[in-house]
């Protein structure tokens, strides 16, 4: 069965753009426009997932959002907050009260289908029962529809799940956002082709093992040696029989080191960038552009707004105003990279200014990048990438040195205990040797005083039994006296004998 996604908005554009996207990503979409209806719907089926907007016509989507996670039969449920950016407190209100995740408007249905799809896994590794097994999803980018399509089914009746993009462009948004488990790309194709898509996702730490198939032309020359030198995994001439083409996939995903779908989310999801400005015309292209390039991007218009924000949602890039109202861009900057958490995030400066002595101020408040503001964002967008990569480089780095320090202290704990062990093995050996020492010795001692002391009691016995009548009361007190102290002395051996027979067994 499959699993049921509320989505709750007041525009009946979103509910059913979403709803379509949603269902072609074979999960069962329920289309809400009120608060009353999502809460008939939540009291009367089984919800694995939310989508929920802030405003709706008849209350807050946050106080909903507060009664699910009141309900213990809703407290886990994965709500994902949807909602314009005009207002941040919005975002920040609605990941305080509970809520998973947050995407503003205007949205890329794609991004929010695999952020939903996420969610849901998340949520199934919680729970305890075996995992409900997922086919492997394919990439195919390809220009020609007429091809993508044939591709498309032939892979299908191999009982894989298929995912198209007409462009180089489109396909590595798509990649970014729905992490398939393998690509097939065309070489030849307007705009970005497929050789550089294989060369930029070679880049991306989280993307690097996905195999790829690079579709050849037919009279291309060295087409192997160009395919292998992008990156691919294998190559195929596109006008072989889909066959052929098949049999080279189905070949390259049994040798292809490839790494598991379903990874933890931000490693290859789409990157969230955090624009801070006090210029809505400005953000809004800003916001369009990087979205188009597949970001998911976060508007804040003041420094305030983005430390509050910063504080509950974990950002990949900032892109930082240098001239703001409120504490500016200097001082924003420097309370950042003050902050522990926060401090290892790209972050660029931007300024409208061309001063010389801005551009070493703001670096000097620890930004890691600067650049002049223009309409023109190919500049931005490539300064935002080498930071991602930089930061995923790092962190790369980090994760492979924190692996080897915990390896090294794994096995110098490992060496501790074994020298600990050999250490109380050899001080058990020598303690044994030296009780069984003790043993003998008194051993000896107990049999060398045991004689004097039966001679003593014996011949006081006997002086008692044979010369008792001639011997006066005080005598026959001393003799008396003589046996017990005797005895006495003969019980005390008895003990120190007893007591080390109990070490010795104590100590084996």
């Amino acid at each position: 069965m499959n699993e049921t996604v509320l989505i709750v908005d007041d525009s009946l554009t979103v509910r059913m753009d979403l709803a379509d996207a949603f269902d072609a990503a074979g999960l069962h979409a329920l289309p809400c426009s009120t608060l009353h209806d999502a809460r008939a719907a939540l009291a009367g089926q089984a919800i694995d997932l939310v989508i929920l907007d802030v405003l709706l016509p008849d209350g807050d989507g946050v106080e909903l959002l507060k009664e699910i996670r009141r309900q213990p039969a809703t407290s886990d449920l994965p709500i994902l907050m949807l909602s314009s950016e005009a207002d941040v407190k919005d975002r920040i209100r609605g990941l305080e009260t509970g809520a998973n995740d947050y995407v503003g408007k205007p949205y890329d249905a794609s991004y929010v289908v695999a952020r939903g799809r996420e969610l849901l896994q998340e949520r199934r590794k919680e729970r305890p029962g075996p995992p409900a097994p997922e086919k492997i999803t394919v990439l195919v980018i390809d220009d020609s529809i007429t091809f993508r399509e044939e591709l498309k089914r032939a892979l299908e009746r191999s009982d894989y799940n298929v995912i198209t993009a007409t462009s180089g462009e489109k396909g590595l948004k798509l990649a970014a956002s729905r992490r398939p488990a393998a690509l097939i790309v065309d070489g030849v194709m307007p705009g970005i082709d497929g050789a550089t898509v294989i060369r930029r996702l070679r880049l991306d730490v989280a993307l690097r093992g996905l195999p790829c198939l690079l579709l050849t032309a037919a009279g291309e020359q060295d087409a192997e040696l160009k395919a292998l030198d992008a990156g691919a995994d294998a190559f195929v001439r596109k006008e072989e029989d889909l066959g052929v083409i098949l049999a080279r996939f189905a070949a390259m995903m049994r040798t292809a080191r490839t790494q598991p779908q379903g990874a933890a989310h931000g490693a290859a999801a789409a990157k969230r960038i955090l624009a801070v400005d006090d210029s809505l015309t400005y953000l809004h292209e800003l916001s369009s552009a990087l979205r188009d390039e597949g970001y998911d991007v976060v508007l804040a218009h003041t420094g305030e707004e983005a430390i509050a924000m910063l504080a509950v949602q974990n950002v990949d890039c900032i892109l930082l105003d240098l001239m703001m109202p409120g504490i500016g861009g200097q001082e924003t900057c420097r309370r950042i990279k003050a902050t522990a958490t926060l401090r290892n995030t790209p972050l660029i400066m931007l300024t409208a200014v061309e001063d010389r002595q801005a551009l070493i101020d703001g670096l000097s408040t620890g930004a890691d990048d600067y650049i002049a503001k223009s309409n023109e964002f190919d500049v931005l967008r490539a300064r935002i990438q080498a930071q991602i990569r930089r930061k995923q480089f790092e962190d790369e780095n980090r994760r492979i040195r924190e692996k080897l320090l915990s390896s090294e202290l794994e096995a110098a704990e490992a060496r501790a205990a074994r020298e600990l062990a050999e250490a109380r093995a050899s001080l058990v050996e020598e303690l044994e040797y030296k009780n069984k020492e003790l043993e003998a010795f008194s051993y000896s001692v107990s049999h060398d005083l045991r004689a004097p002391l039966r001679s003593i009691d014996g011949f006081s016995q006997a002086l008692i039994e044979d010369y008792g009548e001639l011997l006066d009361e005080t005598a026959q007190s001393h003799l008396n006296r003589i046996r017990a102290a005797a005895n006495r002395m003969a019980t005390l051996i008895d003990d120190m004998l007893l007591l080390s027979r109990v070490s010795r067994a104590a100590v084996n």
